[in-house]
């Protein structure tokens, strides 16, 4: 997965803020200047995770993530971080943080699922190795409880909060944000709480500001997608969209492009819409079952097939093997 290098720079001024040698995890990740650049080319996830595990190891804290959500560092590049900040109630900040997940990453790392009186959210973090894995993990659901506590949550709003691998040494730092209702070595992350926290306002709102980073947001948004390569912007659309897999019309818009004109590019380059679809539930797919946290059946609801079965015949397809087979190699 390709994101931008907004987060290595976040993660660096994190830690010159906190007085850590931020130089030193560069040097440990194999950074340097040119690689920070907020604003250069688009690197592998892979370069992230070594600069987070590089993180835990110059400040001695394997529960950095936790401290490193919290630092004003990340407001400082674009208007997607202020926008979470000023948006008036909970629902308006996790519905930003998704539409607005293209702006600095190609998958969306949160989504959430909503179901009568509960709410639950759903952690996909970037992270290759287990440390980095579980480092971006704390990151994000430290940020969605600090989300939800500045919505007036309590101890009771908050259901119960599950890891996707066993109980770290520092258990009890979990303990202390979450609460006792933690649970590791489960299926995926989630954060379960009440509903009605999602329209309680937020202290601090201005709708003015609010609006008025919104519509740069927007116009950030808008301009990545036209200076993207079709493939590439199709792709960004198509991950955002997912598990539910969008039409050719409705890709179209998100790209800011004709339906014909889409169709007439992508057939220039022998290609339609459902083989760019199928690229990316394919990709997906093979991550998830590296990764080896969900069953078979949730990884083709997560990849937007209508039945396991469909899942399974498109990955024979693909690979030659069943999914199962393709996991166990």
């Amino acid at each position: 997965m390709l994101i931008s290098p907004i987060h290595l720079r976040t993660l660096v001024d994190t830690l010159a803020l906190d007085g850590h040698p931020f130089r030193e995890a560069m040097a440990l990740a194999g950074l340097d200047e040119r690689d920070i650049d907020g604003q250069g080319p688009w690197i592998d996830e892979s370069v992230f995770d070594g600069l987070m595990r590089a993180a835990m190891t110059v400040t001695g804290d394997p529960a950095y993530g936790f401290t490193a959500s919290t630092s004003l560092a990340q407001t400082r590049y674009g208007p997607h971080a202020l926008l979470i900040v000023h948006a008036p109630t909970l629902r308006h900040a996790f519905e930003d943080i998704r539409m607005f997940s293209p702006l600095i990453v190609e998958e969306t790392e949160l989504d959430m699922v909503i179901s009568g009186e509960e709410a639950c959210l759903l952690a996909r973090p970037m992270g290759v190795t287990p440390d980095g894995f579980r480092f971006r993990m704390e990151w994000l659901m430290s940020l969605c409880v600090q989300l939800s506590r500045r919505a007036g949550s309590q101890e009771g709003d908050l259901l119960d909060c599950t890891f996707p691998y066993p109980a770290p040494a520092h258990v009890h730092r979990y303990e202390t944000l979450f609460g006792r209702r933690v649970r590791f070595d489960a299926s995926q992350g989630t954060l379960r709480f009440r509903a009605a926290l999602l329209d309680a306002l937020l202290p601090g709102h201005d709708r003015v500001v609010y609006d008025t980073l919104r519509l740069q947001a927007e116009t950030l948004l808008a301009t990545r997608y036209q200076r993207l390569d079709l493939v590439q912007a199709l792709r960004q659309a198509v991950f955002r969209s997912l598990p539910r897999v969008p039409d050719a019309a409705e890709l179209a818009s998100l790209i800011g492009q004709s339906e014909r004109s889409m169709r007439r590019q992508l057939a220039k380059r022998e290609l339609s819409v459902p083989d760019v679809v199928q690229r990316c539930q394919r990709e997906l797919s093979e991550r998830l079952l590296r990764e080896g946290l969900l069953p078979i059946k949730q990884i083709a609801d997560e990849t937007g097939f209508s039945s396991a079965s469909c899942f399974h015949r498109a990955f024979r397809r693909w690979h030659g093997v069943t999914p199962s087979e393709w996991r166990e190699r």
